[in-house]
């Protein structure tokens, strides 16, 4: 079991490292998705609630601290040079070529402006970001990173 344990691991700490370098390359951030951590303290209850893990050792406890510091970081997300990076466990950046159509969903807020963008990919894959700027600033991001000729949708909230 302990093999496992260092197997996921060096899984998990591969992962992060690619995770941080995807991190530090963002130019324009969206804003954190906290869910990321949300879920994984949720499956981190459903395992250790059930009793799946009865002998707690030191691997097991590396393990969940490393799971836990992937999910914070999991939830950083935006434009980045060459790729968007994403928050998702299975896929951290999407390149800009495989995005077919992007939705843009200016968000009526009190305090600051917020715009919702989904990113449709040529798999019929969508990921969503929220970003905490006007909507002219993230088109004129789109534009820029995924290309000219992408289409863009504006919808509104009633």
């Amino acid at each position: 079991m302990v093999l496992l344990y260092i197997l996921i691991g060096i899984y998990i700490i591969g992962y992060l490292f690619f995770s941080w370098y995807w991190q530090a390359m963002i130019d324009i951030r969206a804003r954190y998705r906290i869910s990321s951590v949300i879920w994984a303290l949720v499956f981190l209850l459903i395992v250790f609630g059930m009793d799946y893990v009865s002998n707690p050792s030191l691997g097991l406890n590396i393990l969940v601290a490393l799971f836990i510091l992937m999910s914070i970081i999991d939830g950083f997300s935006g434009f980045a040079k060459k790729r968007l990076v994403v928050s998702g466990y299975f896929r951290r950046t999407v390149k800009y070529g495989d995005i077919a159509r992007v939705t843009l969903i200016p968000v009526p807020t009190a305090n600051k402006p917020t715009t919702m963008a989904i990113f449709q990919t040529h798999r019929n894959t969508a990921f969503t970001l929220r970003f905490s700027k006007e909507l002219e600033v993230i088109i004129r991001a789109i534009q820029i990173y995924v290309g000219k000729d992408t289409a863009i949708e504006i919808r509104k909230i009633i």
